[in-house]
């Protein structure tokens, strides 16, 4: 590690410049790597005269990784004495950051997240001055050697589209927070966890990028910048709804079942109910369900979609059957929707029975998840739509040839 050249070498060394310098004395400063043990190289020896007076003597050397002690002392010619004045330690720092943010989503080279799931961001620092490195009191060594900034930027997308304008984030800083020393952070489990910071009033919603600069401080000899910066795009949580089934009753969703590997099979319709009995007031579909559509909204840009019907009895839709043309698997490049109409129902039922329909949709690092019906407050209650099926016709299984004899 280097820092930039031309140090100037102030403080304790030049206080002690007005002792000697009178005719026959000759004033040295000399370099010496810390570090290097009691036969350490001199690396750099100021040329010319040294005024008896002074406050600036420009180095033209870099300052090593471990640093650099600069002695000052004074030589006398006749008869040859070499005198010690002062000695200060300059320490080399040089601060370097790598930023990494983890998300539920392992699987996008962008960094991705939906707006209702926490993030953590990662930050590599090293450069800074060690404590143990200069005999230095820590109050004497700058706040530019000691620390970086964590800078936190918030932005949304404008209206429709699913980029920033120029790639730019226009907005001011949202938040700060130091980071001392080098190493890993976050030292401590949880302190750079995050909610989004987007669409404050609907954070369900959010739709934009959280952007994350790593900036160094002020030295007092050049501006603080920028030395590692990470974005991630937030995407809104999806809601599906549907149309064709007036006010339905639903299954509700038993979450604690575990998903299993085979989400639903594609061929094959579902037993019949051999002896459905009607509750009060329920009405039955003949044959089938009517012509219904449905309706998955702001979708994670890659996430996988279906329906899925299955027996009313069973409280979630794994294991059922799949609806024929409504898988639809998304990688895009922004958030999405979708809509499918069936009304063929094709080899799903089998009969009389009472069956649920499920809207489901698979979330990278989430997993399967089910819509359901939305209160008078917006708040989901997931499950599958009942829907109680009579068939009023008899049904013949055999050959011709057997039906003819």
């Amino acid at each position: 590690m280097k820092m930039k050249k031309n140090l100037v070498v102030f403080g304790a060394l030049a206080s002690f410049g007005v002792l000697h310098g009178e005719e026959g004395f000759t004033n040295v400063i000399e370099m010496v790597e810390l570090g290097a043990g009691d036969d350490a190289p001199i690396l750099w020896n100021m040329p010319g005269e040294i005024a008896a007076t002074g406050t600036d003597v420009l180095v033209g050397e870099p300052v090593p990784e471990a640093g650099a002690l600069f002695i000052l002392s004074t030589i006398q010619a006749e008869p040859f004495q070499d005198w010690f004045l002062a000695e200060t330690a300059v320490g080399a720092f040089l601060p370097r950051a790598k930023i990494k943010i983890v998300t539920h989503d392992t699987e996008s080279e962008i960094p991705r997240t939906r707006a209702d799931q926490q993030f953590e961001v990662k930050v590599s620092v090293s450069g800074l001055f060690e404590s143990g490195s200069l005999e230095l009191p820590r109050e004497s060594v700058q706040r530019a050697a000691t620390e970086v900034t964590l800078q936190r930027f918030v932005q949304d997308y404008p209206e429709g589209q699913n980029v920033l304008p120029g790639g730019e984030v226009t907005n001011p800083v949202t938040e700060e927070l130091s980071l001392v020393g080098n190493g890993e952070f976050p030292q401590t489990p949880g302190d750079l966890t995050f909610d989004t910071g987007l669409s404050l009033s609907a954070p369900d919603l959010a739709r934009g990028e959280e952007h994350f600069v790593v900036r160094s401080e002020n030295s007092g000899v050049g501006e603080g910048g920028a030395i590692a910066q990470k974005f991630v795009q937030v995407w809104p949580v999806w809601s599906g709804q549907q149309v064709g089934l007036e006010s339905p009753d639903i299954v509700p969703y038993d979450a604690s079942v575990p998903v299993p590997e085979v989400i639903a099979e594609s061929d094959g319709e579902l037993e019949p109910l051999q002896d459905l009995v009607l509750a009060d007031g329920e009405i039955p579909f003949d044959s089938r369900p009517p012509e219904m559509t449905f309706t998955w909204n702001n979708l994670y840009p890659t996430s996988t979609v279906g329906v899925i019907v299955n027996d009313a009895s069973v409280p979630y839709p794994w294991g059922g059957r799949w609806v024929s043309g409504s898988q639809r698997v998304f990688n895009e490049n922004g958030s999405v929707d979708w809509t499918h109409t069936e009304s063929d129902w094709t080899g799903i039922f089998d009969g009389s029975g009472r069956y649920a329909i499920w809207i489901v949709a698979f979330t990278p690092g989430i997993g399967w998840e089910v819509g359901g019906n939305y209160d008078s407050n917006g708040v989901l209650q997931p499950g599958g739509w009942i829907v109680p099926i009579q068939e009023n016709r008899i049904r013949f299984r055999g050959s011709i040839q057997s039906l003819s004899e």
